[in-house]
């Protein structure tokens, strides 16, 4: 093999890590995994909620159910007070505000309901959360696991891609790897090109019979380059 094939076939292993780079970072199992976490996160966000609404509901039931007590004693203490009075409009005064305890009290336990409805609902709402995070979590692990896998075999695909890069660079003469270093951060079409007929694989345009000719005539050290795009040619 001469340089130029050498080098070839170190672009080959250049560009397969190149891929194999974009790969790891575009891998579908990545976009199943940040999902997943999503669903997750969304779960568990909507289930703080539902606790948090139960701790209000409860603790608004708390602060009736001690306003009721309140509204009950003010009732007794009335109806005590209206056993030992003799004048109409007293007795009178008395049961309008034994009626107002009365409907007060009514509100209260209508309140009362309608919250404990709520609560039971939202804990119905919560044992569902719960139940869904079980399975979103499983969901997170196995899209984590599959995740793993992906990358695993990818980080082994360029592992031996960097160890083949290695044994090659050992070949090729030094001043030479530079060169071929230096132009691959100019040419994205490739720093060594093959040549299909007259055209330049690198950046796929033609050239002419008599710069062809000319190349051939080179001498052995001296590389031949596309007049185009300036890649090595192996001709």
């Amino acid at each position: 093999m001469t340089v130029l094939t050498d080098l070839l076939a170190l672009q080959k292993t250049d560009i397969a890590l190149s891929q194999a780079h974009r790969r790891l970072a575009h891998l579908p199992e990545i976009s199943v995994h940040k999902m997943a976490v999503a669903g997750l996160e969304a779960i568990r966000q909507q289930r703080v909620v539902a606790e948090h609404q139960t701790g209000e509901a409860q603790t608004e039931i708390t602060q009736i159910e001690s306003e009721s007590s309140q509204v009950d004693a003010k009732a007794a203490r009335l109806k005590k007070q209206l056993r030992s009075v003799i004048a109409p409009r007293e007795a009178e005064a008395l049961q309008h505000e034994i009626a107002s305890c009365d409907a007060a009290r009514s509100s209260y336990d209508d309140k009362e309901l309608t919250l404990m409805e709520l609560v039971e609902a939202l804990r119905v709402q919560i044992d569902a959360y719960t139940e869904g995070e079980r399975v979103e979590t499983e969901r997170v692990s196995a899209a984590l696991g599959a995740l793993r896998i992906s990358k695993d075999a990818i980080r082994q695909e360029t592992t031996h891609l960097e160890e083949q890069r290695s044994a090659m660079c050992l070949i090729v003469p030094g001043r030479h790897l530079a060169d071929y270093e230096e132009k691959r951060k100019h040419i994205s079409g490739g720093a060594v090109a093959e040549l299909h007929g007259p055209t330049c694989q690198s950046c796929h345009l033609d050239i002419s019979r008599g710069e062809l000719d000319a190349m051939k005539g080179l001498p052995a050290d001296e590389f031949p380059e596309c007049p185009n795009c300036g890649s090595y040619l192996v001709i």
